[in-house]
């Protein structure tokens, strides 16, 4: 994974650069589903939709994107589906056309080895789309780039997406018993002090995403949606660089170390359905206080914690970006801003107010002004300890690189 900027309050490429040959085999390992079969919150949505609505399946040709083990195909064939074309790129194809012939269903289920974007279906036209493909903060691994794919090439007219609508949120979180578990622990280990590893704790949790579980006790804010993706109409366009500017209403005093996020995921009929083809709608959801899912929830942490009172109004601008050597993975990039740093309109267009040029540092006391200070302020004191530490890695002139990147993102000019 790339290396977080000292010049923004969280930066970096999620996941590493992984290869698509390495993704696909990674889903051969059994673990892997394994893992995914036991989360009942996911496996049961998909069940429990399928089977109060199988008068949707009934007779209907289905293609399931990314098949595993087939356990979607079975649920989709077992509802009544006339065929079931189960796409599955990875060495996992072989076993599921086994467990297809252990199930007798050989003639309901026809398992496809390769990628959907390769593949021919021996039809034109397909009358439902299933699959599971949401990642991490929804997006990790990209999939839903094959699920559109899928769908403009094959869903018929009024065809059924499964999912239907998808949704990300953010919110700060107060992460004091993460903070203390991983961090602060370092203090004091069986009575030695091992505090010289809590920087490298830090690093590693601000380079790249934490997964974790949040609590409800954790939020200092309501959530916020990121991005709400209708599958039915949404392009790889909408999905390839995602941005927001959120605002938070504090509703207690605390300490803002990140940002969480989670999605949701319905399931839902297709648009402009008759009576008789209505259904009931599942809500698939890995918010916070929600049955646990294996995605549990992401946390964005900032390189240095700010203190926030209840009332208090912060807002950031998020941007995930496919990252353009492997497209699997995106590049995360979270900033806070001074409330009244601009509109909407501003954001998009990157104008700023008249009058919004700060000093580096500035004690105006400002949520974006405070973080910048305090991460000034720990710069200076860690610098004496990263010079020595410099001598034997040789990267001197690289943090001096970082130190002038960072004084010049922050400051802010008219443009």
């Amino acid at each position: 994974m790339d290396t977080s900027d000292m010049n923004e309050p969280f930066e970096g490429a999620t996941g590493g650069k992984a290869s698509n040959s390495d993704y696909f085999t990674s889903y051969g390992d059994l673990s892997v589903h394994e893992l995914m079969l036991k989360d009942k919150p996911r496996t049961l949505a998909y069940k429990g939709f399928i089977e109060k609505n199988s008068h949707l399946f009934r007779d209907k040709t289905v293609l399931d994107i990314g098949a595993g083990t087939g356990i979607l195909s079975l649920f989709a064939a077992s509802a009544g589906a006339r065929i079931v074309y189960a796409v599955e790129a990875s060495e996992m194809a072989s076993a599921c056309q086994k467990i297809v012939e252990k199930n007798n269903l050989t003639e309901r289920v026809v398992v496809i080895h390769g990628r959907v974007e390769n593949v021919d279906l021996p039809v034109d036209k397909v009358d439902v789309i299933i699959s599971e493909w949401m990642g991490f903060y929804l997006f990790h691994e990209s999939m839903l780039d094959s699920v559109i794919v899928a769908r403009d090439r094959w869903l018929a007219p009024g065809g059924l997406m499964l999912p239907s609508v998808a949704t990300l949120y953010l919110m700060p979180v107060a992460m004091d018993d993460y903070v203390w578990d991983h961090f602060q622990f370092w203090d004091n280990v069986y009575g030695y002090d091992l505090s010289a590893l809590k920087s490298t704790a830090m690093t590693n949790a601000i380079q790249q995403p934490v997964i974790t579980m949040v609590s409800t006790d954790e939020q200092l804010a309501e959530p916020q949606t990121v991005v709400d993706l209708n599958l039915y109409e949404s392009s790889q366009d909408d999905i390839e660089q995602i941005y927001a500017k959120l605002s938070f209403v504090i509703l207690m005093n605390g300490t803002v170390h990140g940002f969480a996020a989670w999605f949701d995921v319905d399931f839902q009929g297709p648009l402009g359905t008759s009576p008789k083809d209505s259904c009931t709608s599942v809500t698939l959801s890995t918010a916070p206080g929600s049955a646990p899912t294996h995605w549990k929830q992401t946390v964005f942490f900032l390189p240095s914690s700010f203190s926030v009172q209840e009332g208090e109004i912060i807002s950031c601008k998020l941007e995930l970006g496919q990252d353009q050597t492997n497209k699997r993975h995106y590049n995360i990039s979270l900033e806070m801003i001074d409330k009244d740093e601009g509109s909407e309109d501003d954001f998009d267009t990157g104008d700023e107010e008249e009058g919004s040029e700060h000093p580096i540092p500035c004690t105006c006391g400002a949520s974006r002004c405070q973080l910048i200070t305090a991460i000034m302020d720990k710069y200076e004191c860690e610098h004496a300890q990263l010079e020595q530490e410099a001598e034997l890695v040789g990267v001197s002139a690289e943090r001096e690189a970082a130190k002038e990147m960072m004084r010049d993102e922050f400051s802010v000019s008219d443009s």
